[in-house]
C-alpha cells in the first residue's frame, strides 16, 4: 500500500433485527420470535468494513455523518474500542443517527425499513482534502449519489485506487454514475444477481469485459457455493480462479457477510496477497460473521482469522456448482 489508511464511504445504520413467525400483512399482528429484537447492532456497509479492517490491524476510517446521540447510544465507544479512526465523522445537531429495521419471516424473506437521518442528501457536506492524505484505498459502498460522487472524485483527484461494492440500488447508483464506478475502480465486488444486473445494464457479454488498466480485479460471490475472481495482470493477460466457502458453525445470521467478505479480501490486498488468497481470507472472515447476530458481532482479530484459515484451508477448495464460465 502506498498510503496507510483505508477510507470508506457509505451509510451508517443502527440495526434492529426482527424475526417474525408469519409474513407481515396489513391488518394482522405478526409475532416476533427473537428476544434480541430490542438490541441495537451497529452497522452499515461503510462501518462494517472499517470496523473489521481496524480489528485486523489495518488502519481504517469511515466518512460518516451521525446524530448527536452517537455517544449516548454507545456507537462512539464501539468504534474507539476497535481502533476505528473517527476524524472523518461529522455530527449533525438535532438529528438521530441513521437506523434500520430488518424484518425477516420464517421463510427467510426480508423487509428493510431505513431512516437516513444525518446521511440524507440534504445534510451533504463537501469533503476536506486533508481526509485523503495518507490514504491507500477508498472503498465505496451504498450511500446517496451526492456523497459517493464527491468521494469518488476526491479519490481520483488524489490518485487513490478505489474498491467498489456493487449494490443494485438505482437511487444510489443511477446508470451513468454506476458505469463511471465500474470503469474507474481497481477492484469491483458483486454477488451473482448484481453481476447479471451489471451485464444487462451495460450490455456486456461478461462482466470480465470491464477489466482494463484501471479495473484490475473483479470478484463475484455465489453465497454458499463460494466465490470467483478474474484479475488483469501487468502484462495484460487475465488470470482466473475460484474458492469454496470456509466451514463454520451454525449459521445464525447472514446480515453483513458480504461486507465481511470484502473486508477479508481487502485485508489480504493490504498485505500484498494475490487474488486467490484474498478470496480465501474473505471467505474466512465471512464464516465468523455468519455465526453471530449482527454485522460486526463476530468479527475476529488478526490472529484468530489467520488461525481459522490455516486450520480449514484444506477444506476450502474451489467453489461448488457452475459459475460464470469467464471467471473460473
Amino acid at each position: 500500500m502506498s498510503g496507510q489508511v483505508v477510507l470508506t464511504s457509505g451509510y451508517v445504520s443502527m440495526d434492529h433485527m426482527i424475526e417474525i413467525s408469519t409474513p407481515a400483512r396489513v391488518g394482522y399482528t405478526s409475532i416476533i420470535t427473537n428476544s434480541s429484537c430490542t438490541r441495537t447492532y451497529f452497522g452499515g456497509c461503510s462501518v462494517n468494513i472499517a470496523y473489521a479492517l481496524s480489528k485486523l490491524g489495518v488502519p481504517a476510517k469511515p466518512i460518516l455523518r451521525v446524530g448527536d446521540d452517537w455517544e449516548r447510544t454507545g456507537f462512539r465507544s464501539f468504534l474507539e474500542e476497535a481502533g476505528v479512526g473517527l476524524d472523518a465523522i461529522a455530527v449533525v445537531s438535532g438529528e438521530a443517527t441513521s437506523a434500520s429495521y430488518l424484518i425477516q419471516d420464517a421463510e427467510g424473506q426480508h423487509i428493510t425499513c431505513y431512516y437516513p437521518g444525518p446521511m440524507a442528501p440534504e445534510h451533504f457536506r463537501p469533503l476536506d482534502d486533508e481526509l485523503f492524505s495518507d490514504v491507500a484505498l477508498g472503498v465505496i459502498t451504498v450511500a446517496s449519489e451526492r456523497d459517493n460522487r464527491e468521494f469518488f472524485e476526491k479519490c481520483r483527484t488524489h490518485g487513490i485506487p478505489v474498491a467498489f461494492g456493487m449494490k443494485a440500488d438505482e437511487g444510489a447508483f443511477p446508470l451513468p454514475f454506476l458505469e463511471e464506478l465500474l470503469r474507474g475502480s481497481e477492484i469491483v465486488f458483486a454477488n451473482e444477481s448484481e453481476r447479471r444486473c451489471i451485464e444487462r445494464a451495460l450490455g456486456l457479454p461478461s462482466m470480465e469485459d470491464l477489466l482494463s488498466d484501471e479495473v484490475r480485479t473483479i470478484v463475484t460471490t455465489y453465497g454458499p457455493r463460494g466465490s470467483a475472481w478474474c484479475h488483469r495482470e501487468s502484462d495484460g493477460s487475465v488470470s482466473r480462479g475460484s474458492v469454496g466457502v470456509v466451514p463454520c458453525g451454525a449459521v445464525v445470521d447472514t446480515t453483513g457477510c458480504g461486507d465481511a467478505y470484502m473486508s477479508g479480501f481487502l485485508y489480504g490486498w493490504a498485505h500484498g496477497k494475490g487474488p486467490g488468497e484474498c478470496c480465501r481470507l474473505g471467505a474466512t472472515l465471512s464464516s465468523f460473521v455468519l455465526e453471530r447476530y449482527g454485522c460486526c458481532t463476530g468479527v475476529p482479530g488478526e490472529e484468530e482469522l489467520l488461525a481459522r484459515l490455516e486450520e480449514r484451508r484444506g477444506e476450502v477448495g474451489r467453489m461448488r456448482g457452475q459459475a460464470c464460465r469467464h471467471c473460473i
